[in-house]
């Protein structure tokens, strides 16, 4: 009988101890956690921090427009040296220099690289990389790459843009949104799957529903 006690009251303290270092391991973890989540946040703040506009807000960044711009400005070099290789190409051609096959073959694969590199450009086009609000004023600045890869810095009234909600439903939606003007300004892009909301409640104010 005894021995039957003590094995009962040994598995009950057992049992204890184990419950008791879950409930230990799972609170460690928990502030393990939270302090790594306000670590995180403290970060994030940091790094929205606009040196360029200190007066604004930023309110949505593109992480990728650096790749974005890379790729606009690689193809405004490659038309530039296509423009140019090609009549020295033909021009070497006459003189007897090189042959027809490698004429025809050189051009080809410049035209050819060009012409990809600006349908890939259309995708990359007056993409927007940061929005920015100043909201007791409001005003809004759209920064994005044009099609040669130079940035813009577009300033204007809160007013003057739709909100997305308002645009048609486009087959591009999955790719990128309008920014759509009431002005004469130039339709603008944004990713939204890629892109990061650092205000959720400023972007949906200054574009619409998301």
């Amino acid at each position: 009988m005894y021995p039957r006690l003590l094995l009962n009251l040994y598995k009950r303290s057992l049992h204890r101890a184990s419950n008791s270092i879950r409930l230990n391991s799972l609170n460690i973890k928990t502030l393990s956690h939270a302090a790594t989540k306000k670590e995180s946040e403290e970060k994030q703040h940091a790094k929205v921090v606009s040196e360029r506009f200190p007066d604004y807000k930023i309110i949505y960044i593109f992480p990728f427009v650096k790749q974005v711009c890379g790729i606009n400005v690689v193809k405004r070099r490659v038309t530039i040296f296509a423009a140019a290789a090609t009549p020295v190409i033909i021009g070497l051609h006459l003189a007897g220099i090189l042959p027809l096959d490698l004429t025809v073959v050189t051009i080809t694969t410049g035209a050819i690289m060009t012409l990809w590199l600006h349908t890939l450009g259309l995708l990359c086009n007056n993409l927007v990389g940061y929005v920015y609000l100043k909201l007791d004023e409001k005003k809004v600045i759209l920064s994005y790459i044009d099609y040669w890869g130079k940035r813009i810095d577009l300033e204007t009234p809160l007013d003057e843009i739709f909100p997305m909600s308002d645009n048609p439903i486009s087959i591009t939606d999955s790719l990128y949104r309008k920014i759509v003007f009431a002005s004469q300004k130039p339709n603008l892009k944004i990713n939204m799957k890629f892109g990061r909301i650092v205000d959720v409640e400023n972007f949906r104010y200054v574009l619409g529903i998301i």
